[in-house]
């Protein structure tokens, strides 16, 4: 069986080991039995194993400082996805992130199914012929850390089709089909290997603050709230980027909305906020 016919035979069938045996092997093991077939990865909270997530694209600089990844599997398993958001504006200042758990053999069946797809050895060439006839589009962006070498696969405008119909490669559709088996993590590691997921519980906050006029914004009009001196953070010192710890913030965030504005210093300031997650940039 070739990486192909696996991976599309994959996505349609619910048994993980029947598929990895018949392709000659069966012998996925755990991370901490490396001379025995498994594959050694990450361990620590703040490491990634594997990250899938996107990058650039026409959007707003705030928007892109709280883009979350679609799935992220942490050393000390963990898993973050994105949850459901409303339609109602405003909606809710912090971006929801469902945070779970795998455990090490799933961790371990994904990088297996990312070997089966070839995605542990030299990056293919991801560029397409329509590549020059698609305008601000993402770069979809697969991240693997397996037995101490980081592999990064970045396909611009991946799953978008070209406007002359330009056909696309078989790296970037096997990409995509990898991309899409694990979206459903359940059915592809094994549903007893995946603990039932939360709203995550932060330690900490990065955030982004820029100076607006709150007369700008009418119908509905922005709440301003004072932004209190005991975060130990300065509005005016986090228009990149700043982090302050959950315990400082937590209740102020979470009763936030998107029409929340922050007052420091007779300056009106709009946030941008996430949860940190593990191995995402440090301010």
């Amino acid at each position: 069986m070739n990486r192909r016919s696996f991976l599309t035979v994959l996505i349609g069938t619910p048994t993980i080991a029947a598929l990895v045996a018949a392709c000659g092997d069966d012998s996925i093991q755990s991370s901490d039995t490396p001379g025995s077939g498994g594959y050694v990865v990450p361990t620590g909270a703040d490491e990634v194993v594997l990250r899938i997530g996107y990058e650039g694209g026409f959007t707003t600089p705030g928007s892109q400082f709280i883009h979350s990844p679609t799935l992220l599997i942490s050393g000390d398993g963990r898993t973050f996805t994105p949850g459901a958001t409303t339609l109602q504006y405003p909606g809710a200042l912090l971006p929801a992130i469902i945070e779970g758990t795998i455990t090490p053999d799933g961790v371990q069946k994904a990088i297996k199914l990312a070997d089966l797809a070839g995605l542990l050895g030299a990056i293919p060439d991801y560029s397409s012929p329509g590549d020059d006839l698609i305008a601000d589009a993402p770069d979809t962006v697969v991240t693997l850390t397996v037995n101490g070498v980081t592999y990064e696969h970045r396909a611009y405008a991946l799953g978008i089709d070209s406007p002359d119909g330009e056909p696309s490669t078989p790296a970037r559709e096997n990409l995509q089909e990898f991309m899409d088996l694990l979206m459903n993590l359940p059915a592809a590691v094994g549903v007893e290997n995946v603990g039932v997921g939360g709203p995550i519980v932060a330690d900490s906050y990065r955030f982004q603050a820029m100076v607006v006029d709150p007369t700008q914004w009418t119908e509905p009009s922005p709440t301003i709230v004072a932004w209190p001196a005991e975060t130990g953070v300065a509005l005016a010192d986090s228009t990149v980027c700043a982090v302050a710890p959950a315990s400082k913030v937590d209740a102020l965030f979470a009763n936030a909305t998107q029409l929340t504005f922050f007052e420091e210093n007779e300056l009106v300031y709009q946030l941008a906020v996430i949860a940190a997650l593990p191995g995402e940039p440090a301010c």
